[in-house]
C-alpha cells in the first residue's frame, strides 16, 4: 500500500543530493519539501504531518546537530536522518540522545534513500499496530 509521505529535507547540498532525491520517490508517493535552514526546517513541520526529516551537512543557519535537537525538542516523536561524514561511533556520540533515525553518508545515493524509506516504514506499521493495540485495551 502506498501512502503520501511528506519529507522535508534541510540542506543546501542540492547537487549532492539529487540520487538520493530521486531514490526517495521511487515505489512511494512523496512529497518533498526543500529547506536550507533549520529555522525553515521548524517552520514546515509545526502543524502539519511530517514522515520524515533529512539534515544535510551544511546548513546557512547553524550545524546539523542543532537542527536535529531543535527539532526534536519541537516534536521527540519526529523521525529524522542526518547526512555525516563522521564514523560510526562518533556519530552515535555527538547525536545520542536525538533518536537520530540513520546516519547517512555524504553524496548519499539512491539505495541509501530505500534503506531509510524501508526503515520509516517500519517505524510507520509499528506505531499504526500500537495505535490499534492500545484502542483494544
Amino acid at each position: 500500500m502506498n501512502t503520501m509521505r511528506r519529507i522535508v529535507l534541510a540542506s543546501n547540498e542540492h547537487e549532492s543530493l539529487a540520487r538520493f532525491v530521486a531514490g526517495l520517490g521511487q515505489n512511494r508517493e512523496v512529497e518533498i519539501i526543500g529547506v536550507g535552514t533549520a529555522a525553515a526546517a521548524l517552520d514546515a513541520v509545526q502543524g502539519k504531518p511530517v514522515h520524515l526529516v533529512v539534515v544535510g551537512e551544511k546548513l546557512a543557519d547553524t550545524d546539523p546537530i542543532d537542527c536535529v535537537n531543535r527539532l526534536v525538542r519541537l516534536n521527540p516523536m519526529i523521525n529524522c536522518a542526518m547526512i555525516s561524514a563522521l564514523a560510526a561511533d562518533d556519530f552515535h556520540e555527538a547525536t545520542e540522545g536525538l533518536g537520530v533515525l540513520m546516519q547517512l553518508p555524504p553524496n548519499p545515493s539512491g539505495d541509501d534513500a530505500a534503506a531509510l524509506m524501508a526503515k520509516v516504514e517500519m517505524f510507520s506499521a509499528l506505531l499504526d499496530l500500537n495505535t490499534v493495540q492500545g484502542a483494544r485495551t
